[in-house]
């Protein structure tokens, strides 16, 4: 099951970084200039921030964030631009910006002028330019709500004629974004219909949680999940739960995070009483992407499940997914799930569920 899928993002925030002034006095700053600051000097300054690339051409615009290897840059004549930060070679903001090194540090400013390939983060702790490619992330703080929220939906439907066999699939994943921390609501349903068999075969889940980076590699989450199988014979299982590991890879072009915790759920089964479980939760989570055209990602889930209750029962989610953007912000996706389960609830259902999907879909 995905206690932690593409839906958790472990890896867009890096933890706190490692200041020499005193915490407290540093969120005071921040605060202050989170309140005072961004709505007055945004409106007086318009669109003033400066992308030089890597050809010379000098841009003018505003700086939204860097995530992924693009920065995110709006101009007034050109519309919004996504611009690959390898063919960049400077970034001057008027703005208040939050910059994430791959290392964990974080920095708070606005970028000032600099050699090539560096970023001066001027109002910070940096003793000296970051060379932008230690930088994983780079985002405006003090925008408004709808600005911090970024997500995707697609939709897939295939019919066979001969098997009499229809299925409709969708998803959709919804990200609300603040310093070193993430809400996301995520949602998947697949609808079957067989035309010789009025059972079902439907799944379906809807997950709310909030990721946390209390340190620079390490983060903890929590969330809630619903979610329903008939495919091995669950009409609902209702679970919350918590984790927490490290962020071991977290660049431009790849990320990992690996943790365990614990889960606590109720499952009511098809045709059989319902029970509640205490799981132990082990997970690992791995995206690749590039975005030298087509914009490509590669996104492979795995979260393990040793039942503490049920001793020797054992249950496996394993989701992969390959997306390629097709035009801007519209997207291809070819999807492969398993879903394992030694012990299901109802035990002459199957132990396994296997499946691919594709897809068309949309980011916002």
């Amino acid at each position: 099951m995905w206690f932690v899928r593409r839906a958790f993002g472990l890896y867009n925030y890096p933890g706190a970084a490692v200041a020499q002034r005193p915490a407290s006095l540093r969120r005071l700053l921040v605060t202050i200039l989170l309140t005072l600051a961004p709505a007055a000097v945004a409106f007086a300054q318009g669109r003033t921030d400066v992308v030089i690339l890597s050809n010379g051409d000098h841009i003018t615009g505003e700086v939204v964030s860097l995530e992924r290897g693009r920065l995110e840059f709006k101009t007034d004549d050109a519309g919004t631009l996504y611009l690959e930060w390898d063919k960049l070679t400077s970034v001057v903001t008027t703005r208040f910006v939050e910059v994430v090194a791959e290392d964990g540090r974080r920095f708070f400013g606005s970028l000032a002028k600099a050699a090539d390939r560096t970023l001066n983060v001027a109002g910070s702790d940096l003793s000296e330019p970051l060379p932008m490619s230690d930088v994983a992330l780079i985002r405006t703080l003090g925008r408004g709500f709808w600005a911090k929220v970024d997500g995707t939906i697609d939709a897939g439907y295939n019919y066979t004629r001969s098997s009499g066999v229809a299925q409709l699939n969708v998803n959709s994943d919804t990200v609300y974004r603040q310093p070193a921390a993430q809400t996301r609501l995520t949602a998947s349903a697949t609808i079957t219909e067989k035309n010789d068999d009025p059972g079902r075969d439907d799944r379906g889940s809807v997950e709310g949680s909030y990721l946390r980076y209390p340190w620079q590699h390490v983060f903890v989450i929590g969330a809630v999940r619903f979610e329903s199988n008939e495919s091995v014979g669950i009409k609902l299982r209702s679970q919350v739960g918590a984790a927490t590991g490290p962020r071991l890879i977290n660049t431009n072009r790849a990320q990992l995070a690996m943790g365990g915790g614990l889960v606590f759920n109720d499952e009511q089964g098809v045709d059989v009483e319902p029970t509640q479980n205490i799981e132990g939760l082990l997970l690992l989570r791995t995206s690749y992407y590039t975005y030298d055209r087509p914009r490509t990602n590669l996104d492979v889930s795995i979260q393990y499940y040793p039942s503490l209750s049920n001793i020797g029962r054992h249950r496996l989610q394993v989701d992969a997914g390959v997306k390629r953007e097709l035009w801007k912000d519209f997207f291809a996706s070819l999807n492969f799930y398993n879903t394992f389960d030694s012990r299901p609830p109802n035990p002459s259902a199957e132990q396994n569920d296997v499946g691919f999907v594709f897809s068309l879909g949309w980011s916002y």
